[in-house]
């Protein structure tokens, strides 16, 4: 004897396939969200940064009364016995607002890469020439980055944000 089938018999194996369907496709979009692959990172302390939004906004004011020029360059060490550690040279040059050198400032910048938010570098600079501050980092992409500039002199206090490239053969 043959067994009929039942009319909609499918349905729950489309129920279940529709389910199955969304588990999958929710984990996918849960792992690229996590995923450090697309190049989102979150700001360290973003909490504690918005808590002291007044005392940034009150840096930034400082910043711009003071007059201060900031300029930035990236240079890459091709030498054969540069380890990737030392990998580059990150130079500040800082000036007054009439265009003088700025000596004797305490100055440290954070670079971050746009390809890799999340590896942050922070380091501080030397004088190496009036107005000129810099130091060997670890700069093992090319392209653009954000500098984070922070420069203080006395109670004086600078913070600028620049975006230099590292090309390929700077020197």
């Amino acid at each position: 004897m043959k067994r009929e089938r039942q009319k909609g018999w499918y349905w729950p194996w489309l129920l279940a396939a529709g389910l199955l369907a969304t588990v999958t496709v929710n984990t996918v979009m849960l792992f690229a969200a996590n995923s450090d692959r697309n190049g989102v990172a979150v700001e360290p302390d973003y909490y504690k940064k918005a808590v002291a939004w007044d005392s940034t906004l009150a840096l930034q004011a400082e910043s711009e009364a003071l007059g201060w020029r900031v300029d930035a360059s990236l240079s890459r060490d091709e030498r054969p016995t540069a380890s990737i550690a030392t990998a580059g040279t990150v130079g500040v040059t800082l000036t007054d607002r009439t265009g003088a050198p700025l000596t004797g400032v305490n100055v440290a910048v954070t670079l971050i890469h746009n390809t890799a938010p999340n590896d942050r570098i922070t380091i501080p600079l030397k004088e190496t020439a009036p107005g000129v501050y810099t130091a060997h980092s670890r700069l093992a992409y090319l392209g653009r980055w954000e500098l984070r500039v922070l420069a203080s002199r006395g109670t004086e206090r600078f913070a600028s944000i620049l975006h230099p490239e590292l090309v390929a053969g700077s020197r």
